[in-house]
């Protein structure tokens, strides 16, 4: 009953509607334009583009207008030694109106360098952005053949199974007929329930992983898919050109080198608080006012432009100094994360290089001992049905033919992974 059971669920898992097949071009396609982090790190490449612009640093005057109406009300009394005169409501109003416009002459280069700060984290957002892309794209490729290993995981789990209820069918007969010894019937249903757990275990792997793989396609989670298990590799490798790629173009390094940058144009922002600053206005003022109860002047305006110059300089200020000191102990600390840096890829160039080639080694190795399994198992069952061998020595090569199909499996995506890593590194995965 048990054993029938588990036969029955795996039915079920079989039985789930057709999927379509995915290409590793077409849910690189979707990754692209749906991965919520590459969406979010546009927006802020958005943003950083949008923030430098001359206009966004004080490179353009300000033009501002203002103006204003009063109305007064007023009533009372005016009162002498002689008498107490009552004083009608009075009317008064008031008006003006301005404009002005002001501009920097001169801030001790301070505008230029936060222009070119800004300038600055716009290359950086943009190299963060393609840095994003590359890290989704390296995560794609590896839930992608992570997914196609699985499936052909389960195509042998299920060829196992199949194998084990062929073999659990003839113990069962050859005990029945006299032919065969129950221990070699229990001993094929233990297998056969070993080889059920293997399958449904395999099933849930693929399962929850597919659910990875549309999220980072940015698709609904419970779609349904299959994907392409046909591997390229198009890579020839060399390490001396292995090491000149990532000294060049890798996009950590580049990102490093960008924040040097950063840190220096804040060193000379910060000087700039050391130098004067002068400033230009030029206006056109209107007032007036208008008093028709007054006593002797009714009403007045005045109108007319106004314009000037303006200087403000900072004689002594020690957070001044303070922080052209950070600025430089900033660049200094840039500096070091570049060296470090430099070290770092350089190693991680010449790992990934070393591994992809032990990856194609094994992968071709791989490929000749599955055809020894496959061999060694077709001779192997065939002596078992014509009893020249028991059922311990069937099963270990029948284990040996799984293993060998997983190692070539594995193999395969490990070395296709292992090339898009590498090309990460060499910073050429993106172009």
């Amino acid at each position: 009953m048990k054993t029938n059971w588990i036969l029955g669920l795996l039915l079920f898992c079989g039985t789930t509607a057709s999927a379509q097949e995915l290409s590793f071009d077409k849910a690189l396609t979707l990754t692209l334009a749906n991965n919520y982090d590459i969406l979010m790190a546009e927006v802020e490449e958005e943003i950083a583009e949008n923030s430098a612009s001359k206009a966004n640093n004080g490179f353009l005057p300000t033009l501002n207008a203002t103006g204003g109406y009063n109305w007064t009300r007023f009533g009372g009394e005016f009162q002498t030694r002689e008498e107490t005169r009552q004083l009608d409501p009075n009317n008064s109003y008031n008006y003006n109106a301005t404009a002005e416009l002001n501009y920097t002459l001169f801030d001790g280069q301070g505008r230029k360098y936060r222009y070119l700060q800004a300038k600055g984290n716009h290359q950086l957002s943009e190299l963060q952005l393609q840095l994003t892309i590359q890290t989704t794209v390296v995560e794609l490729s590896r839930i992608y053949y992570e997914v196609a290993r699985l499936e052909e995981n389960v195509v042998a789990f299920q060829k196992a199974l199949d194998i084990s209820k062929d073999r659990l069918t003839r113990a069962e007969y050859g005990y029945e007929y006299g032919q065969a010894k129950q221990l070699d019937v229990l001993n094929a249903k233990v297998d056969l329930n070993a080889d059920s757990i293997s399958l449904v275990t395999g099933i849930q792997e693929l399962e929850n992983l597919k659910r990875n793989l549309n999220f980072i396609m940015g698709q609904p989670i419970a779609q349904e898919l299959q994907v392409d298990k046909e591997v390229e590799l198009t890579a020839l490798f060399v390490e001396a050109e292995v090491l000149a790629s990532a000294e060049e173009n890798n996009l950590q390094l580049r990102l490093a080198k960008s924040n040097m940058a950063l840190n220096e144009f804040a060193i000379g922002s910060s000087k700039s608080n050391w130098l004067p600053t002068i400033g230009a206005n030029a206006g056109y003022n209107y007032r007036g006012q208008d008093d028709p109860n007054g006593a002797f002047v009714l009403g007045s305006q005045n109108f007319g432009p106004q314009a000037g110059l303006t200087l403000s300089w900072n004689l002594f200020d020690g957070a001044s100094n303070t922080q052209v000191k950070n600025a430089k102990l900033g660049l200094k600390s840039s500096q070091l994360e570049q060296q470090s840096l430099n070290q770092s890829i350089t190693s991680q160039a010449m790992n990934g290089y070393a591994t992809y080639r032990n990856l194609l080694f094994v992968m071709r190795a791989s490929k000749d001992n599955i055809a020894t399994a496959e061999d060694n198992f077709n001779r192997s069952e065939e002596s078992y049905k014509l009893g020249q061998i028991n059922a311990v020595e069937f099963r270990q090569a029948q284990l040996n033919l799984l293993t060998a199909e997983q190692a070539l499996s594995k193999a395969k995506y490990d070395a296709k992974n292992a090339e898009l890593q590498l090309l990460a590194v060499m910073g050429t995965l993106l172009k």
